[in-house]
């Protein structure tokens, strides 16, 4: 493996490598989308489980064990993405895998192809031997025009991020950033690795702040109950001070 392939795997896969067992090898992983989840997802193999993390906080991830994993299904529902469903025993996980470049395919082809040689059954017209079993989508004239447009709206998302830059903390300017990122990681594979590590701290400093901010609102709404009732108290000493006083 080379520099930037552990990189890479370094950048994307980082947390997930201390769930691991002492003994657990990474075989295969692919960027991959979560129907009706926002946040980016990974699908990763290796020769005991498999996994697919979501880069959120608030999301668990999934684990699978490749004893438990009978099966999978493909589903072409749409030609630049293929619907993937990993059929265990009593549950059912599903992902998607793009195919719009020749390297997305070739990583949904990996990962595959991993599961095949881990005894899951695929269907009979996947064959792992292949380069890529999930051959890529052809790239017409609109492809290439969508790739100059995001990588115009992308670029110029970052640069405005850095108008909200802050030195000091993750405010605005980083997460105006992550928005750059996720624009530009629908067509380059480097952004797509930097999308799921920002997307996580993006997260984590969201919960952060807002676990920061009911506190302090708990602690000022305490010292008001707390003033409120010192108040009340030096009322009815006032009040019987002055009771005394009239009845002397």
């Amino acid at each position: 493996m080379g520099p930037v392939a552990r990189f890479r795997e370094g950048l994307v896969l980082g947390p997930l490598r201390s769930q691991f067992d002492g003994d657990e090898s990474l075989l295969a992983w692919a960027h991959a989308k979560v129907p009706g989840v926002r946040a980016p997802a990974v699908l990763v193999v290796t020769d005991q489980r498999c996994l697919l993390h979501i880069a959120s906080p608030s999301v668990a991830d999934t684990h699978t064990q490749l004893g438990s994993l009978v099966r999978f299904d493909l589903d072409r529902a749409t030609p630049e993405t293929v619907g993937v469903r990993l059929n265990g025993d009593g549950e059912e996980v599903m992902a998607e895998l793009s195919l719009t470049t020749r390297a997305r395919s070739r990583a949904a082809g990996r990962v595959l192809s991993a599961l095949v040689r881990q005894n899951v059954g695929a269907p009979e017209t996947f064959d792992p031997s292949k380069t890529s079993p999930l051959p890529p989508v052809p790239r017409g004239v609109k492809d290439h025009a969508r790739r100059v447009w995001v990588t115009v709206v992308g670029v110029l998302v970052l640069l405005v991020s850095l108008a909200f830059a802050s030195p000091f903390l993750p405010g605005p300017g980083a997460l105006t950033a992550v928005a750059g990122i996720a624009i530009l990681a629908r067509e380059y594979e480097w952004a797509r690795d930097v999308h799921v590590w920002a997307n996580r701290q993006a997260e984590r400093f969201v919960a952060w702040a807002r676990t920061a901010w009911s506190r302090r609102s708990h602690d000022d709404a305490d010292a008001g109950s707390v003033d409120e009732r010192d108040g009340g108290s030096e009322g009815e000493g006032s009040s019987l001070g002055e009771g005394y006083g009239r009845a002397g």
